[in-house]
């Protein structure tokens, strides 16, 4: 396994159980405001983007998870597209997993 993913894992099982815990299914805004929540908390900020930016590209990640991309796959894809590093992704991929697309927790390693 390679050094980021062994960086990532941890920072994205915790917050990927925080954040299905934190987000309400029924209601979209719901789910946006507690992946924005669980940026927020843990350091993972886009000064530069609208809360709809961010959340938009919190989709991608479900859509990667979707299309069968697989975990080191969706590290590259987020890396390159929001330029966070080790840690940010891993909060990045735990929150956006959590709050939109839960049924593919299961692909986040534990270790």
């Amino acid at each position: 396994m390679n050094k980021i993913a062994r960086l990532l894992i941890p920072a994205a099982t915790c917050l990927a159980g925080f954040a299905v815990t934190m987000a309400p299914i029924a209601v979209a805004d719901a789910q946006d405001d507690a992946f924005l929540q669980a940026l927020d908390q843990n350091g993972v900020s886009f000064p530069n983007l609208s809360a709809t930016g961010v959340a938009s590209m919190g989709h991608g990640v479900c859509k990667d998870w979707s299309d069968g991309a697989s975990f080191s796959q969706i590290i590259s894809d987020v890396q390159s597209t929001t330029q966070l590093g080790g840690h940010g992704t891993g909060v990045f991929i735990g929150a956006a997993t959590g709050a939109y697309c839960s049924q593919y927790l299961s692909k986040i390693p534990s270790n």
